[in-house]
């Protein structure tokens, strides 16, 4: 029971670990003027994709 609390307990640490790393890219894209530019238009479109 441990070893599952363990592991629950790291992979949560990286699931927050990327998800920080998604929203710094998610909040770069916004302070620049994406639909001036169409690369960072791409990144928000696969960010915000639900499939």
């Amino acid at each position: 029971m441990m070893d599952m609390k363990l592991t629950v307990d790291g992979l949560e640490k990286e699931r927050d670990f990327y998800f920080g790393k998604l929203r710094d890219i998610e909040m770069m894209c916004q302070e620049h003027d994406s639909e001036q530019n169409p690369i960072l238009q791409k990144i928000l479109d696969i960010l915000y994709a639900t499939e």
